[in-house]
């Protein structure tokens, strides 16, 4: 399946230290939604999921997401659609209703303690969005950045925190050197203290109650033999489009804004062939020579190459020691 990111703008209502498109310093530009529906009508015969992205998406005008919806939706019979917003701004009966009747009741948003929000008014804002859209029957996926504030914290307060505010399906992510996060070296913990923080979340994790992507990821390789199929990122640039606002092309949403390679108003087929993005998929196939060697190897794969070493690799080692050995498995 393809996942295209459509980002309706540059721009931001928040300033989040590790934003890839630099928060409110980004272009104050919209997306077109007929031009950027007929890229996206390409693959309408594909399987294909689209998220409005941005900046925050919902920033750009509303009419313009709804025209975009309707274009895609007549020629795409197969495509679904979804949104990742910040949530911390005023939610009016239009976007609810967006939410509901385009996005089949389900977003993502994201909950980031140390880099998100400027005070917490916001937090509270963002709080009371989250509860109301859940009352309302949407399905909230909430994403969360592993950043230096997030390692101080007990796993196990942020999932009871979660689970108090009714949120089932949650996502952590590393974070990547892009946009923002570039002039916040601050905020990146260690590898170690990220393979650390990740082994006491699997303890704290409660699979009744949440969809954890990451860990699930992981317990695939064991549980489903999954093994390199289910390895991070390793297939982003063959199978994700991120369109910016501009309607510039680029693969991996982190890096879309400076790492594009071409245009929607470009040939479909020049823009699949196109140089720079065969570089790109190749340049992402790339393994760090030591994981040749490491005896996960045959399990993890090699982590994403946009992420950094440093003492150790970004892999989460310490849980996949844990588990092949519970399992009995045979490296």
């Amino acid at each position: 399946m393809k996942v295209i990111y459509v980002k309706t703008t540059e721009t931001c209502n928040l300033n989040c230290s590790h934003c890839f498109t630099n928060g409110k310093n980004g272009r104050r530009i919209f997306f077109d939604p007929v031009q950027t529906a007929a890229f996206v009508n390409n693959f309408s015969n594909e399987k294909i999921h689209i998220d409005f992205h941005g900046g925050e998406p919902f920033l750009a005008p509303l009419e313009d997401l709804k025209l975009f919806h309707k274009l895609v939706s007549a020629k795409a019979r197969n495509a679904t659609f979804g949104v990742t917003t910040n949530l911390t701004y005023k939610l009016t009966d239009a976007i609810q209703d967006f939410i509901h009747q385009a996005l089949s009741g389900r977003i993502a948003t994201s909950w980031d303690a140390g880099i998100r929000w400027a005070n917490d008014k916001q937090y509270a804002l963002w709080k009371r969005n989250v509860r109301t859209l859940i009352a309302s029957g949407v399905t909230v996926k909430v994403f969360i950045s592993i950043n230096k504030t997030i390692v101080s914290m007990d796993p196990a307060e942020i999932l009871t925190l979660l689970r108090e505010l009714g949120i089932k399906d949650v996502a952590f992510e590393r974070l990547t050197h892009d946009g923002s996060a570039t002039r916040n070296p601050a905020i990146f913990p260690t590898n170690k203290e990220i393979d650390d923080w990740i082994w006491a979340l699997h303890e704290a994790n409660d699979r009744n109650w949440f969809d954890n992507a990451l860990l699930e990821s992981i317990y695939a390789k064991f549980e489903k033999g999954s093994r390199r199929e289910s390895t991070f990122c390793r297939s982003c640039e063959k199978f994700i489009f991120t369109i910016n606002a501009d309607g510039r092309i680029a693969g991996c949403p982190n890096s879309a804004p400076t790492k594009h390679y071409a245009h929607i108003s470009d040939d479909i087929n020049s823009i699949v062939s196109n140089e720079k993005r065969i570089c790109m998929v190749a340049e992402e196939a790339y393994i760090h020579p030591e994981c040749i060697d490491c005896s996960l190897f045959g399990i993890c794969g090699g982590d994403c190459y946009k992420l950094t070493w440093d003492t150790q690799c970004p892999a989460p080692k310490r849980l996949m020691y844990g588990l092949n050995n519970k399992t009995n498995r045979i490296l």
